[in-house]
C-alpha cells in the first residue's frame, strides 16, 4: 500500500510540475526575464525539489511510475490548459492505443525476473541492515 501512494503522490507531483513547466515557459516568452515577478517560477522549483525526494522514494520502493504521471500531464494539459486531444476517433484510439502499450510493457518489465531479482535483494539487504547494525568503533 505505501508503495502504490507514494507512486500516486510522485507521478502526480510530477504532472504538477509538468504544468508548472508550460506555465513558467509561457510567462518567460510573453514577459522575459520580469517573469521572476510571478509566483509560478519559484512554486516550481519548490515543488521539483520536493517531487525528487519523492519520486526517489517512489523508484526504491519498486513503484511503477513511468506510466502513472504521463496520464496526469495529459489530465492537467486538457483541463488546466485547455489543451485539445485528437479531435478524429480514429487518432484518439491511436492515442490510447500507444499509452496502454506504454502501460503495458513497464508493467512486462516491473515483472521480469530481472527487476523481481534485484527487488529481493534490496529487500535482503535491507533486513539484514535493520538486524544488525553496524556496531560502533571501540579503538
Amino acid at each position: 500500500m505505501r508503495t502504490a501512494l507514494l507512486a500516486a503522490a510522485a507521478a502526480a507531483t510530477f504532472a504538477v510540475v509538468d504544468a508548472l513547466t508550460k506555465s513558467v515557459v509561457g510567462l518567460v516568452g510573453n514577459h522575459g526575464a520580469s517573469a521572476l515577478l510571478h509566483w509560478q517560477p519559484y512554486v516550481l522549483c519548490a515543488v521539483a525539489i520536493g517531487d525528487l525526494f519523492l519520486g526517489q522514494s517512489a523508484f526504491q520502493s519498486g513503484a511503477i511510475l513511468d506510466s502513472v504521471e504521463p496520464i496526469g500531464a495529459v489530465l492537467i494539459g486538457a483541463t488546466v490548459f485547455a489543451e485539445r486531444l485528437a479531435a478524429s476517433p480514429a487518432v484518439l484510439a491511436a492515442q490510447v492505443l500507444g499509452g496502454l502499450v506504454a502501460v503495458a510493457g513497464v508493467v512486462l518489465l516491473d515483472r521480469s525476473p530481472l527487476m523481481v531479482s534485484l527487488r529481493n535483494d534490496q529487500e535482503a539487504a535491507a533486513d539484514k541492515l535493520s538486524q544488525d547494525p553496524v556496531a560502533p568503533d571501540s579503538g
